[in-house]
């Protein structure tokens, strides 16, 4: 799977981009909450759900990586799309459920792109 992505060296790049804070970061009780803590550059893997959730933005598309990591597992992604309301009018965060198989090469290529990983 060569060619995914360049790697980006520069820490204090990365740590920008992932927002990091250095407090330590609460564990969300639901999805809204979750989606309340990404950003571009970070993301929440529920260990719990087995899912993935993350937002795309239009300078780093996180679901483009997950599909070239996946299609190179011989496998299709299916992304769902959450929303803030009942109406699904405001987009929320992106979702992908992830099997035991998928889920350590989707988040090393997560993090080899400088993607700040949050396990809960």
């Amino acid at each position: 799977m060569s060619g995914l992505v360049k790697i980006n060296s520069n820490r204090q790049d990365l740590l920008k981009r992932a927002g990091y804070r250095s407090s330590s970061f609460a564990a969300p009780a639901n999805e809204l909450e979750i989606f309340c803590s990404l950003c571009e550059g970070r993301v929440y893997f529920s260990q719990h759900r087995h899912r993935l959730y993350f937002v795309d933005s239009p300078t780093f598309m996180l679901s483009e990586i997950i599909q070239r990591v996946l299609r190179g597992l011989g496998q299709t992604a299916v992304i769902d799309q959450l929303y803030m309301d009942e109406h699904k009018v405001l987009k929320a965060a992106s979702s992908i459920k992830l099997s035991k198989r998928q889920v350590k090469p989707v988040l090393t290529a997560l993090k080899l792109t400088g993607v700040h990983i949050h396990v809960g």
